[in-house]
């Protein structure tokens, strides 16, 4: 009963501003609201106890059921361990209930809240690889705030946050963006710019940079993937030390004995050279 009366003072107070997408005020009502939606009426419709459906569901969920373990076992082996809690994936007949479990806007795929991932229905219409890809990038996150919890996420800047499962699952959520145009809207001055933190109610995403989110994303993992390959090592700190909750910048200084300022600078001029390097007429 007192979880009901929060949740349902979040939502009154919340809602005639949300309308008005004033971030905080989204982020509260959304929020609210599926912590007041129970899930109790799901059930385990798969062989695998980890998945959970919305009644209605159940085809979804089956589809979702072969990609899990190479998922889970692929992000295990990129973090170095092994999840610290039980994994909870939620699947939905429409992108209704997507919406009000997962706390986003219907137009996204993924999310992870309240410790679970969740996936909207509209994956079934996707490609293999592109669910597979999505379903990989989500339960990246989900190792994180199962780790650290959302005070440690809040504390890594959003282009990390996003870039490091997009990288990891191989292009989940950038789309049909290729790295190819993410590093010529790197050089043409049309991209996002690294940051050590964001502000705490208002982390610079796609609409910051004048992106598509889709291209942010991929900006965001080519950035990622290039501090892997520069330095694997390096690279393996920085993912112990943001999982040991550290804050971002002492995580990557410490990881790499430079700032993120240097490592940026260094990238700039790594895309500027790949583009001068790339033999005339070539794609």
């Amino acid at each position: 009963m007192k979880k009901r009366w929060i949740a349902g003072l979040l939502i009154a107070v919340s809602l005639p501003v949300a309308a008005a997408f004033t971030p905080v005020c989204q982020m509260a009502f959304y929020g609210a609201r599926a912590w007041l939606s129970s899930k109790d009426h799901f059930t385990q419709c798969t062989p695998d106890p980890r998945i959970w459906c919305e009644p209605g569901a159940e085809a979804f969920g089956a589809a979702v059921a072969p990609l899990l373990p190479a998922a889970i076992g692929h992000d295990e082996r990129a973090f170095g361990m092994a999840y610290v809690a039980p994994v909870r994936v939620n699947v939905y007949a429409s992108d209704e209930s997507f919406s009000r479990y997962g706390a986003v806007a219907p137009r996204a795929a993924g999310v992870v809240v309240l410790g679970d991932v969740h996936l909207a229905p509209k994956m079934q219409a996707w490609a293999t690889e592109r669910t597979e890809a999505i379903v990989t990038h989500e339960l990246a996150h989900l190792h994180l705030v199962q780790r650290i919890g959302m005070s440690g996420i809040g504390k890594l800047p959003n282009w990390f946050w996003e870039g490091l499962p997009t990288y990891l699952s191989g292009g989940g959520g950038a789309g049909n963006v290729t790295r190819e145009e993410a590093v010529q809207a790197f050089v043409h001055g049309r991209h996002m710019v690294p940051e050590d933190e964001d502000p705490l109610f208002a982390p610079k995403q796609a609409p910051s940079y004048g992106l598509a989110h889709a291209m942010y994303y991929r900006q965001a993992s080519v950035l990622v993937a290039w501090m892997d390959e520069r330095d694997p090592a390096a690279f393996k700190r920085l993912l112990a030390a943001v999982g040991r909750g550290d804050a971002f910048a002492g995580a990557v200084s410490g990881a790499y004995g430079r700032p993120l300022a240097a490592l940026w600078a260094e990238f700039q001029q790594a895309m500027r050279t790949e583009i001068l390097n790339k033999p005339s007429g070539s794609a």
